[in-house]
Protein backbone atom coordinates (compact mmCIF):
# COMPACT_ATOMS: atom_id res chain seq x y z
CA UNK A 1 0.00 0.00 0.00
CA UNK A 2 1.29 3.36 -0.83
CA UNK A 3 -0.30 5.18 2.29
CA UNK A 4 0.01 3.30 5.60
CA UNK A 5 -2.65 3.55 8.87
CA UNK A 6 -5.44 3.73 6.62
CA UNK A 7 -8.88 1.66 6.75
CA UNK A 8 -9.93 0.98 3.16
CA UNK A 9 -13.62 0.23 2.16
CA UNK A 10 -14.44 -1.51 -1.38
CA UNK A 11 -18.09 -2.55 -1.78
CA UNK A 12 -19.60 -3.69 -4.59
CA UNK A 13 -23.28 -3.68 -5.74
CA UNK A 14 -24.72 -5.25 -9.47
CA UNK A 15 -27.70 -3.34 -10.89
CA UNK A 16 -29.60 -2.91 -14.82
CA UNK A 17 -27.27 -0.75 -16.70
CA UNK A 18 -30.54 0.03 -19.16
CA UNK A 19 -31.07 3.40 -18.36
CA UNK A 20 -27.65 5.08 -18.41
CA UNK A 21 -27.39 3.74 -22.36
CA UNK A 22 -27.80 1.69 -25.15
CA UNK A 23 -27.40 -1.96 -24.02
CA UNK A 24 -28.29 -4.80 -25.88
CA UNK A 25 -31.38 -6.16 -23.96
CA UNK A 26 -31.09 -9.94 -24.79
CA UNK A 27 -28.23 -10.13 -23.48
CA UNK A 28 -29.26 -9.07 -19.98
CA UNK A 29 -26.13 -6.59 -19.10
CA UNK A 30 -25.66 -6.03 -15.78
CA UNK A 31 -22.82 -3.49 -14.32
CA UNK A 32 -21.22 -4.50 -11.68
CA UNK A 33 -19.83 -1.08 -9.33
CA UNK A 34 -16.82 -0.98 -7.29
CA UNK A 35 -16.29 1.87 -5.14
CA UNK A 36 -14.02 2.73 -3.18
CA UNK A 37 -12.39 4.62 -0.13
CA UNK A 38 -9.97 4.80 2.60
CA UNK A 39 -9.93 6.58 6.50
CA UNK A 40 -7.00 7.12 8.37
CA UNK A 41 -6.63 5.13 11.42
CA UNK A 42 -4.73 7.73 13.18
CA UNK A 43 -5.58 11.43 12.53
CA UNK A 44 -7.20 13.42 15.44
CA UNK A 45 -10.45 12.31 15.66
CA UNK A 46 -9.34 8.14 15.09
CA UNK A 47 -11.28 7.25 18.49
CA UNK A 48 -14.68 8.06 17.26
CA UNK A 49 -16.61 5.50 14.98
CA UNK A 50 -14.95 4.23 11.79
CA UNK A 51 -17.33 6.48 9.98
CA UNK A 52 -16.33 9.60 11.21
CA UNK A 53 -13.10 9.28 10.66
CA UNK A 54 -11.51 11.42 8.13
CA UNK A 55 -11.07 10.07 4.35
CA UNK A 56 -7.86 10.50 2.82
CA UNK A 57 -7.18 9.88 -1.00
CA UNK A 58 -5.81 7.09 -2.37
CA UNK A 59 -3.19 7.43 -5.13
CA UNK A 60 -4.83 6.55 -8.53
CA UNK A 61 -2.58 3.52 -8.84
CA UNK A 62 -3.93 1.79 -5.84
CA UNK A 63 -7.24 2.50 -6.49
CA UNK A 64 -6.62 0.11 -9.60
CA UNK A 65 -4.71 -2.18 -7.69
CA UNK A 66 -7.77 -2.86 -5.41
CA UNK A 67 -10.38 -2.95 -8.30
CA UNK A 68 -7.76 -5.84 -9.85
CA UNK A 69 -7.83 -7.54 -6.56
CA UNK A 70 -11.79 -7.09 -6.25
CA UNK A 71 -12.44 -7.79 -9.96
CA UNK A 72 -9.73 -10.43 -11.23
CA UNK A 73 -9.77 -11.16 -15.20
CA UNK A 74 -12.31 -8.76 -15.31
CA UNK A 75 -10.98 -5.83 -14.19
CA UNK A 76 -9.60 -6.00 -18.10
CA UNK A 77 -12.66 -4.17 -19.07
CA UNK A 78 -13.36 -1.83 -16.12
CA UNK A 79 -13.73 1.71 -16.52
CA UNK A 80 -12.60 4.16 -13.40
CA UNK A 81 -15.59 7.07 -13.46
CA UNK A 82 -13.91 10.30 -13.08
CA UNK A 83 -15.98 13.12 -11.65
CA UNK A 84 -14.47 16.81 -11.57
CA UNK A 85 -15.94 17.05 -7.97
CA UNK A 86 -13.12 14.26 -7.13
CA UNK A 87 -10.12 17.70 -7.60
CA UNK A 88 -11.84 20.00 -4.86
CA UNK A 89 -13.06 17.34 -2.08
CA UNK A 90 -12.22 13.46 -1.30
CA UNK A 91 -15.09 11.56 -2.10
CA UNK A 92 -15.55 7.50 -2.86
CA UNK A 93 -13.96 6.76 -6.20
CA UNK A 94 -15.96 4.96 -8.53
CA UNK A 95 -15.44 1.77 -11.16
CA UNK A 96 -17.67 -0.17 -13.38
CA UNK A 97 -17.59 -3.16 -15.39
CA UNK A 98 -20.58 -4.89 -17.46
CA UNK A 99 -21.18 -8.50 -18.06
CA UNK A 100 -23.77 -10.07 -19.49
CA UNK A 101 -25.45 -13.21 -18.56
CA UNK A 102 -23.69 -15.68 -20.50
CA UNK A 103 -20.34 -14.34 -18.64
CA UNK A 104 -19.13 -12.26 -21.73
CA UNK A 105 -17.58 -9.38 -20.18
CA UNK A 106 -18.71 -6.09 -22.73
CA UNK A 107 -17.27 -2.87 -23.15
CA UNK A 108 -18.92 0.32 -22.46
CA UNK A 109 -21.56 2.28 -25.27
CA UNK A 110 -20.52 5.69 -26.11
CA UNK A 111 -24.28 7.34 -25.12
CA UNK A 112 -23.22 6.12 -21.37
CA UNK A 113 -24.51 8.77 -18.71
CA UNK A 114 -21.36 8.70 -16.55
CA UNK A 115 -22.66 10.96 -14.28
CA UNK A 116 -25.20 8.79 -12.82
CA UNK A 117 -23.13 6.94 -11.64
CA UNK A 118 -20.76 9.26 -9.69
CA UNK A 119 -22.92 12.42 -9.22
CA UNK A 120 -22.38 15.96 -9.83
CA UNK A 121 -21.98 17.88 -12.85
CA UNK A 122 -19.51 16.54 -15.34
CA UNK A 123 -17.92 12.93 -15.35
CA UNK A 124 -15.65 10.83 -17.73
CA UNK A 125 -14.58 7.59 -17.89
CA UNK A 126 -10.89 6.10 -18.08
CA UNK A 127 -10.81 2.88 -19.40
CA UNK A 128 -7.93 0.41 -16.84
CA UNK A 129 -5.31 -0.82 -19.36
CA UNK A 130 -5.92 -4.79 -19.64
CA UNK A 131 -3.49 -7.44 -19.32
CA UNK A 132 -4.84 -9.04 -22.82
CA UNK A 133 -2.70 -8.22 -25.22
CA UNK A 134 -5.78 -9.11 -27.88
CA UNK A 135 -7.24 -6.66 -26.01
CA UNK A 136 -5.06 -3.64 -25.80
CA UNK A 137 -4.51 -4.26 -29.73
CA UNK A 138 -8.45 -4.00 -30.06
CA UNK A 139 -8.81 -0.85 -27.75
CA UNK A 140 -6.06 1.03 -30.08
CA UNK A 141 -8.03 -0.06 -33.21
CA UNK A 142 -11.09 0.66 -32.37
CA UNK A 143 -11.47 2.79 -29.40
CA UNK A 144 -13.08 1.93 -26.02
CA UNK A 145 -16.57 2.48 -25.79
CA UNK A 146 -18.63 0.80 -28.68
CA UNK A 147 -20.47 3.12 -31.02
CA UNK A 148 -24.16 3.37 -29.61
CA UNK A 149 -25.69 2.71 -32.96
CA UNK A 150 -24.34 -0.75 -33.46
CA UNK A 151 -25.49 -1.89 -30.58
CA UNK A 152 -28.19 -4.00 -32.06
CA UNK A 153 -31.74 -3.86 -30.43
CA UNK A 154 -33.79 -7.03 -29.02
CA UNK A 155 -36.32 -7.01 -31.22
CA UNK A 156 -34.28 -5.42 -34.34
CA UNK A 157 -34.04 -6.81 -37.69
CA UNK A 158 -32.22 -5.84 -40.75
CA UNK A 159 -32.20 -3.17 -42.85
CA UNK A 160 -33.52 -5.30 -45.67
CA UNK A 161 -36.11 -7.32 -43.98
CA UNK A 162 -37.00 -4.17 -42.17
CA UNK A 163 -37.45 -1.96 -45.23
CA UNK A 164 -39.50 -4.86 -46.68
CA UNK A 165 -41.77 -4.91 -43.42
CA UNK A 166 -42.23 -1.20 -43.78
CA UNK A 167 -43.71 -1.11 -47.65
CA UNK A 168 -46.00 -3.98 -46.89
CA UNK A 169 -47.47 -2.27 -43.63
CA UNK A 170 -47.73 0.93 -45.50
CA UNK A 171 -49.08 -0.20 -48.42
CA UNK A 172 -51.68 -2.32 -46.10
CA UNK A 173 -52.78 0.67 -44.16
CA UNK A 174 -53.50 2.89 -47.26
CA UNK A 175 -55.30 0.31 -48.95
CA UNK A 176 -57.24 -0.16 -45.29
CA UNK A 177 -58.05 3.61 -45.20
CA UNK A 178 -59.55 4.23 -48.48
CA UNK A 179 -61.40 1.13 -48.06
CA UNK A 180 -62.65 2.31 -45.10
CA UNK A 181 -63.42 5.93 -47.33
CA UNK A 182 -65.16 4.01 -50.70
CA UNK A 183 -66.81 5.79 -52.90
CA UNK A 184 -65.79 9.18 -51.63
CA UNK A 185 -61.89 8.80 -51.30
CA UNK A 186 -60.48 12.00 -51.99
CA UNK A 187 -57.26 10.33 -52.95
CA UNK A 188 -55.54 8.73 -55.87
CA UNK A 189 -51.96 7.47 -54.90
CA UNK A 190 -50.18 7.20 -57.94
CA UNK A 191 -46.97 5.93 -56.28
CA UNK A 192 -45.08 3.58 -53.85
CA UNK A 193 -41.75 2.45 -54.53
CA UNK A 194 -38.98 1.11 -52.67
CA UNK A 195 -35.26 1.77 -53.97
CA UNK A 196 -32.70 -0.07 -52.66
CA UNK A 197 -33.87 -0.99 -48.93
CA UNK A 198 -32.68 2.98 -47.79
CA UNK A 199 -35.51 4.72 -49.43
CA UNK A 200 -39.19 4.62 -50.03
CA UNK A 201 -41.22 7.04 -52.21
CA UNK A 202 -45.24 7.75 -52.00
CA UNK A 203 -46.72 10.38 -54.44
CA UNK A 204 -50.34 10.87 -54.15
CA UNK A 205 -53.16 13.18 -55.22
CA UNK A 206 -55.68 14.88 -52.94
CA UNK A 207 -58.56 16.21 -54.85
CA UNK A 208 -60.19 19.34 -53.28
CA UNK A 209 -63.10 21.42 -54.05
CA UNK A 210 -60.00 24.02 -55.41
CA UNK A 211 -58.56 22.10 -56.91
CA UNK A 212 -56.02 18.98 -57.15
CA UNK A 213 -52.85 18.65 -55.00
CA UNK A 214 -50.17 16.85 -55.11
CA UNK A 215 -47.84 15.05 -52.82
CA UNK A 216 -44.78 13.14 -52.54
CA UNK A 217 -43.23 11.49 -48.96
CA UNK A 218 -39.61 10.64 -49.43
CA UNK A 219 -38.84 8.47 -46.05
CA UNK A 220 -35.43 7.72 -44.78
CA UNK A 221 -35.56 3.98 -43.54
CA UNK A 222 -32.63 4.15 -41.64
CA UNK A 223 -33.39 7.42 -40.18
CA UNK A 224 -36.83 6.62 -39.68
CA UNK A 225 -36.24 3.31 -37.94
CA UNK A 226 -33.43 5.37 -35.41
CA UNK A 227 -36.10 8.55 -34.69
CA UNK A 228 -38.59 5.55 -33.61
CA UNK A 229 -36.29 4.03 -31.64
CA UNK A 230 -34.75 7.03 -29.78
CA UNK A 231 -38.32 8.65 -29.08
CA UNK A 232 -40.36 5.69 -28.37
CA UNK A 233 -38.28 2.96 -27.64
CA UNK A 234 -40.11 0.75 -31.03
CA UNK A 235 -37.98 -0.75 -33.39
CA UNK A 236 -41.33 -2.29 -35.55
CA UNK A 237 -41.77 -1.55 -38.97
CA UNK A 238 -45.53 -1.93 -38.34
CA UNK A 239 -45.57 1.11 -36.20
CA UNK A 240 -43.29 3.36 -38.34
CA UNK A 241 -45.43 2.19 -41.37
CA UNK A 242 -48.68 2.80 -40.02
CA UNK A 243 -48.06 6.25 -38.40
CA UNK A 244 -47.05 7.96 -41.94
CA UNK A 245 -49.83 5.96 -44.28
CA UNK A 246 -52.15 7.59 -42.00
CA UNK A 247 -51.21 10.89 -42.17
CA UNK A 248 -52.60 12.12 -45.70
CA UNK A 249 -56.02 11.03 -44.31
CA UNK A 250 -55.71 13.56 -41.28
CA UNK A 251 -55.41 16.56 -43.43
CA UNK A 252 -52.00 17.71 -42.03
CA UNK A 253 -50.17 20.67 -42.14
CA UNK A 254 -46.57 20.10 -43.27
CA UNK A 255 -43.73 22.04 -42.05
CA UNK A 256 -41.08 23.72 -44.21
CA UNK A 257 -42.20 21.17 -46.96
CA UNK A 258 -40.41 21.53 -50.23
CA UNK A 259 -42.37 22.31 -53.48
CA UNK A 260 -40.62 20.70 -56.83
CA UNK A 261 -42.77 20.43 -60.08
CA UNK A 262 -46.19 21.20 -58.53
CA UNK A 263 -45.77 18.87 -56.14
CA UNK A 264 -45.10 19.27 -52.18
CA UNK A 265 -42.62 16.71 -51.17
CA UNK A 266 -42.23 15.91 -47.46
CA UNK A 267 -39.06 14.57 -45.76
CA UNK A 268 -39.18 11.64 -42.82
CA UNK A 269 -36.13 10.44 -41.27
CA UNK A 270 -33.50 13.47 -42.31
CA UNK A 271 -31.67 14.88 -39.62
CA UNK A 272 -33.33 17.70 -37.78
Amino acid sequence: MALDDVTVTVALSASNPSYLGTFDRTTATRMVQVSIQARSATAPGAGHPERRRPTVRLPVEEQIAWVEVVLGDWSDYAYRVVNEEGRYRIRPEFFVVFIDRGGTLRLAPSDLQWVLISGGRRAYPEKLIPDDPELRAYLRRHGDLIPADLVPHPQGTSPQVWAHQFVSHLTATLADKLGRIGNGRGFIFDEISLHGHSTVIVRYTWHLIDGDKAYGFDIDLAGVRAQRLRMFDDPRARTAATRIAALPFDQPVFRAPEVIDGVTWVRFGAPE
